[in-house]
């Protein structure tokens, strides 16, 4: 990945100083729950898990692993065995250290630092790549798909989630103003279902789920109100009006149509 601006040496940097402090990370990790840093937590790794259609002992890619909540939850459930990516070295010391206190998924998941862009693979060698809120921060998103796709044994399955533009030609200041800040590269849901088909991927499902987006924000929204002294004696003020800002920033731009979530599956030909 290249620079992000002057001010930074590469884009680890970047995310580690700007998204990711290791201030940031922890609160965040405190809204979506122990091992989550995406949107709805355990709850919607539940439900879309099952997509992946997984089996015992099939390999799984997860980049962009985050925390490892969803690493945690494949291996204990599912038995699989994954690599799990990151660039991140604050979110990936904190993966690691729920990690060491699971010795029963020692074997299944390889967890490492890398750069998903510029990182070798062996072809048709994943089951399942699986990705959630992630593949915003990829700028060559074409050049990624290309890779997954080589990746993937033939009939494997590519299943992520993403925030994406609203289906309008009109974004907001105050929307593209946040993209900017984040160094975001948000396709919209169209595009991606485009993308996939340009691939050769097959049986796409590329679906809006804004609905679920919106629930799982107020879902959050409302813990942090709920909780606001269990919060506070965790953190400060500064941190809960940071939270409450950018929570409510997001629910008005996902109902205003700004921005969505999507939901994405695709299968390599056999």
């Amino acid at each position: 990945m290249s620079k992000t601006s002057n001010k930074y040496e590469n884009f680890q940097e970047f995310l580690d100083e700007v998204q990711y402090s290791k201030s940031g990370v922890k609160r965040y990790e405190w809204i979506f729950g122990e091992g989550y840093l995406s949107t709805g937590g355990l709850e919607t790794t539940k439900e879309i898990i099952p997509i992946l259609e997984l089996k015992k002992n099939q390999r799984v890619l997860d980049v962009g692993c985050g925390l490892g909540g969803h690493d945690f939850y494949m291996a204990e459930n599912y038995g699989a065995v994954i690599d799990a990516i990151d660039l991140s070295k604050n979110m990936m010391s904190v993966a690691l250290r729920h990690f060491n206190r699971k010795p029963h998924i020692a074997n299944n998941i390889n967890f490492r630092i890398c750069d998903v862009m510029t990182t070798p693979f062996d072809d048709n060698y994943y089951d399942v790549i699986y990705s959630r809120d992630a593949l915003l921060h990829i700028k060559e998103k074409p050049q990624l798909f290309q890779s997954f796709y080589r990746w993937l044994k033939p009939g494997g399955r590519l299943v992520f989630t993403d925030y994406c533009r609203g289906d309008t030609d009109n974004q907001s200041d105050e929307f593209e103003s946040y993209i900017k800040q984040r160094d975001y590269t948000l396709y919209k849901i169209k595009e991606y279902d485009q993308l996939m088909k340009n691939c050769g991927f097959v049986d796409v499902l590329a679906q809006d789920i804004n609905d679920k987006f919106v629930d799982s924000l107020n879902r959050e929204l409302k813990k942090l109100y709920s909780e606001r002294k269990e919060f506070l004696q965790e953190f400060n003020v500064e941190d809960f009006n940071d939270l409450e800002e950018g929570w409510v920033a997001k629910i008005k731009r996902a109902k205003d149509g700004h921005q969505t979530w999507g939901l994405f599956k695709a299968f390599k030909p056999l």
